[in-house]
């Protein structure tokens, strides 16, 4: 059984999956408009994070809440505007994949998932609106039922941006955009993965659940960005990416928190040191482990290894790399134990990302394999 090269041939085409596809720009401008919804969701995350760490009492209606909610307003109405003008388009059902909802819109996927990820965020948006007026502030910021749901929409959207993207591909431009989505990702992961690691991981003996959790969405997202453009310096581009909007965190949030007090007259905490929790919120070393993918990619092609083993590999780095940096910072655990268990959650990550990447590639294909509309 011969090997699938880990790039496509010449000519862009692949056995049985049509040709690129023609986006329309309806699809186009979304999937910016998806990003820019997402970057000021992040950046209202980031600074809520900071809040809590140094300053801590906080309600509904605080800065960093309405920025976090802005940019899911933001995402929501992007998905509803597409929806709607791919249901007025008088284009073919098969122009770009999507589903038919309630006999009558015709969704694009990205934007549905989108549309989905956003009305979930906001539902949550009012739990968590009745347990800051229940409690007044959060005791335990992440373990209460509306950060978790809050957390898990959010990596829909997260989910819905890199889609949206995945359909592109087409420009230098777009797959920047793609690298650009892929870092923004990796970063605003961190809240979903580590919540879900702690409530599957924490029966492991001497194991830290977040190294676990990390591991596998730095796995997830450098494995899918090798399978979505099959290059070398798309996996280095979105490590620069991902340094400098950490680096932006870093130096936005904890100067926007103590300006933010300040104007509301809240004290800051006794122990605050100031230190940015974007710094520790994801290992800041990612981008060498980014750059490191690049070089293996290259060695994979021109020594024509499997896509499958390769991404394994970059999986499997990018689990040990989430170990260390959480164990030079001092977080509690065995880590031998903990980098045998995210070696192996790493490879696992790194593999389902390949086959992630396989399936979001047909969305920027016509063909046999392109499918077209759904009915739901």
């Amino acid at each position: 059984m011969a090997i699938r090269p880990i790039v496509d041939p010449p000519d862009r085409t692949t056995r049985n999956s049509g040709v690129a596809r023609d986006v329309p720009r309806r699809e186009v401008a979304g999937a910016w408009f998806l990003m820019l919804g997402y970057t000021v969701l992040l950046v209202g995350m980031v600074w809520d994070g900071q809040w809590h760490g140094d300053v801590g009492p906080d309600n509904f209606w605080t800065a960093p809440h309405l920025l976090l909610y802005s940019g899911t307003a933001v995402i929501g109405l992007t998905c509803l505007i597409v929806v709607l003008l791919s249901t007025w388009s008088r284009g073919p059902a098969t122009e770009t994949p999507s589903v038919t909802v309630l006999r009558t819109f015709r969704a694009p996927w990205p934007f549905l998932v989108g549309g989905l990820g956003a009305s979930a965020n906001l539902l949550y948006a009012a739990a968590d609106l009745w347990w800051h007026e229940l409690y007044g502030f959060d005791i335990a910021v992440g373990a209460t039922p509306s950060h978790f749901g809050l957390g898990l929409s959010i990596q829909v959207e997260i989910f819905a941006m890199v889609m949206a993207f995945a359909v592109l591909r087409r420009t230098r431009a777009e797959r920047w955009g793609l690298a650009l989505a892929i870092g923004i990702a990796t970063i605003g992961s961190t809240s979903a993965f580590g919540m879900a690691s702690e409530l599957i991981f924490s029966w492991l003996p001497g194991i830290a659940p977040r190294v676990l959790g990390l591991g596998a969405a730095a796995a997830l997202t450098l494995s899918l960005i090798v399978g979505l453009t099959r290059g070398w310096q798309w996996p280095a581009a979105a490590g620069l990416v991902f340094l400098v909007v950490q680096g932006g965190l870093a130096l936005f949030a904890p100067a926007a928190t103590r300006w933010y007090a300040d104007a509301i007259d809240q004290p800051m905490r006794d122990y605050t040191t100031g230190l940015p929790q974007a710094l520790i919120g994801f290992p800041v070393t990612f981008p060498l482990i980014a750059l490191l993918t690049g070089g293996i990619v290259a060695w994979a092609i021109r020594r024509g290894v499997s896509p499958v083993w390769t991404t394994a590999l970059v999986g499997a780095l990018a689990g040990i790399n989430t170990a260390l940096f959480y164990s030079v910072v001092g977080m509690e655990m065995n880590l031998l134990a903990t980098l045998a268990a995210v070696t192996v959650v790493g490879a696992g990550m790194g593999w389902l990302g390949w086959q992630c990447a396989t399936m979001l590639r047909m969305f920027g294909l016509r063909g046999p394999a392109a499918g077209g509309a759904v009915t739901a």
